[in-house]
């Protein structure tokens, strides 16, 4: 008897420092945060709707540019180059609705499973090119409520068309490498880093910006801006 609280005490103390450790290295990362922008914000795009009008409306507005008044750009991909992944990001998820891939742009881990649905009445297909115009996958989804899984097995930027509504578009960005999407304000966070020097790759489907070196601290907060064109 008495081994055994032994053995359980020494169980519970290393479990104990596990968990300190654990605690000790999420404090020694630090966090990465920035904004997005453009000089001259764009004027909002309406599209013209020939199609489906009782789901899709007369008119949607074209989300290629979405840029708020002070010039903070939406669904702008920042990638940390070299940083795996500290843990399985959401599951990629797109869904029709409303005549628009929602959401517009996001970020996926390489070999996850992208599960495609609809909220819409009328047929959807997700015809998906890869970074080299190659079709990966094609999913018609003709009512609401059905769900299909493919795989995102290799790293790139891949398109998302509708072969019936030809101005819905969304994005995939395929990395094995931390990355996140800017918010309608253009702000991004990530948090966990671990301290060292990295660069900042950027990637938008309208505007270009240029990669940048920044240095992460122990449990300091680093900021990193870009200004697209």
């Amino acid at each position: 008897m008495g081994r055994w609280v032994l053995t359980a005490g020494l169980a519970a103390s290393v479990a104990l420092l596990g968990l300190g450790s654990a605690a000790g290295r999420a404090q020694a990362g630090g966090t990465l945060s920035g904004l997005v922008t453009v000089d001259v914000v764009p004027e909002k795009v309406m599209v013209a709707i020939d199609t489906d009008q009782m789901v899709c409306g007369d008119e949607v507005e074209d989300q290629a540019t979405v840029v708020d008044p002070s010039g903070g750009v939406a669904n702008a991909v920042v990638v940390v180059n070299g940083l795996e992944w500290d843990a399985d990001p959401p599951a990629p998820t797109i869904a029709n609705e409303g005549c628009y891939f929602r959401p517009r742009v996001q970020v996926a881990r390489t070999r996850s499973q992208l599960l495609i649905t609809s909220a819409d009445e009328t047929l959807h297909s997700t015809h998906a090119y890869d970074d080299r115009q190659r079709t990966m996958f094609n999913v018609a989804i003709p009512f609401p409520g059905l769900e299909v899984t493919r795989p995102l097995r290799r790293p790139g930027v891949v398109r998302i068309e509708c072969d019936s509504h030809g101005w819905m578009r969304g994005w995939i960005y395929i990395t094995g490498d931390r990355a996140v999407v800017t918010a309608a304000d253009g702000r991004f966070e990530l948090a966990g880093i671990p301290p060292g020097s990295y660069e900042l790759a950027i990637w938008h489907e309208r505007y270009e910006g240029e990669p940048q070196t920044v240095t992460v601290t122990a449990g300091g907060s680093t900021e990193a801006s870009f200004s697209l064109r």
